[in-house]
């Protein structure tokens, strides 16, 4: 009886040992290569063997691998112990400052630790770390700001997941050490062509779960949060190819308001008063605006209604590239499902 009881718990150990060894595998480094920025002249090094994503004039990103990319952006308990290292230049508007840049977090404030000064690039810098439990370990980040143009704050952060943090420690300030700053120079007709020629929108998509939805995307677009007035969630999928190609969704609360004929009529003037169109989208009746917000760009606003909540989705496309975006923006809309 105790040697079959000693084998079990023996067994039960080398089950533990073996599923923690499979979250906390690392991708190895091999080698840097240096990303430089087309229209806000930062750069950075980058592992050549990451996955990379590149939006010119906003952020540049690297993951360990393509997989671990949903796990940013859910940050679920369990899962890949993958890595991310993200260069973000945020242009700041009247009012704003690198103070209130730094006030904005991604997780509550107690989770970050006092800034401390540093330098990069030569000029004067604030570095944060933060870190907090998950179910296969600690995750850790350290987030940088600093700033070399009064008009753009660059924000580097590095960030892992399973404990993994300090095996790409060393890399990570190797990283840092290559940073050079975001700055406004003077644009170029040959800067607006190197946007121009970044990748168009991938055939191939993939499903991204959102509050109430899911739907299909190219897999070479990324997803973000923006803050929209009066919205519950918002959410823009967008590419590295033209910044006036995307597809949002807002997600509005509709419990007092719930008759979509009356919110159509309401949000008409917002569209240049053309008549909406009567479609479908996930199975329940929306209406539709088709319209140009600005000179060469095209733009489709559908309403639709569901469990209380107004679904606004917006597809915007540059017009001289239209068989590049139109197909594949309708192929992502016709995926939209309420869940």
């Amino acid at each position: 009886m105790e040697k079959r009881f000693l084998f079990f718990i023996v067994s039960l150990i080398l089950i533990f040992l073996n599923s923690c060894g499979e979250k906390k595998q690392i991708v190895e480094i091999k080698e840097l290569a240096t990303y430089e920025d087309p229209i806000l002249g930062f750069s950075i090094k980058y592992p050549t063997n990451w996955e990379i994503q590149k939006y010119p004039g906003d952020r540049f990103l690297a993951f360990t691998t393509k997989t671990v990319i949903k796990r940013f952006r859910s940050f679920d308990s369990e899962g890949e112990s993958g890595a991310k290292i993200e260069l973000l230049a945020v242009k700041l508007a009247d009012g704003q400052t690198l103070d209130s840049i730094m006030e904005k977090k991604q997780f509550t404030p107690e989770t970050y630790s006092t800034p401390v000064k540093v330098v990069i690039d030569g000029v004067e810098a604030y570095k944060q770390t933060y870190e907090f439990p998950l179910g296969d370990g600690i995750f850790q980040g350290e987030i940088y700001y600093a700033q070399k143009d009064p008009q753009v704050v660059t924000i580097i952060s590095f960030e892992a997941f399973g404990s993994t943090f300090g095996n790409y420690k060393p890399s990570f300030e190797q990283i840092l050490n290559s940073v050079k700053l975001a700055y406004i120079p003077q644009v170029t007709q040959d800067t607006i062509k190197k946007v121009i020629e970044a990748p168009p929108p991938s055939s191939n998509l993939v499903e991204y779960k959102g509050e109430g939805f899911t739907i299909k995307i190219p897999d070479n677009f990324d997803v973000r949060n923006p803050n929209v007035g009066g919205a519950i969630k918002s959410y823009q999928y967008i590419g590295e190819r033209r910044l006036d190609c995307d597809i949002r969704i807002d997600i509005f609360d509709a419990s007092k308001q719930s008759k979509l004929e009356k919110i159509v009529e309401d949000n008409k003037a917002k569209h240049k008063n053309v008549e909406p169109k009567r479609t479908e989208i996930g199975g329940q009746n929306a209406y539709f605006f088709e319209y140009n917000p600005i000179q060469n760009v095209k733009s489709r606003v559908y309403y639709v209604i569901h469990s209380n909540k107004l679904y606004r989705i917006t597809m915007n496309w540059f017009v001289g590239e239209e068989p590049l975006y139109k197909p594949i923006f309708e192929k992502s809309l016709s995926s939209f499902k309420f869940q």
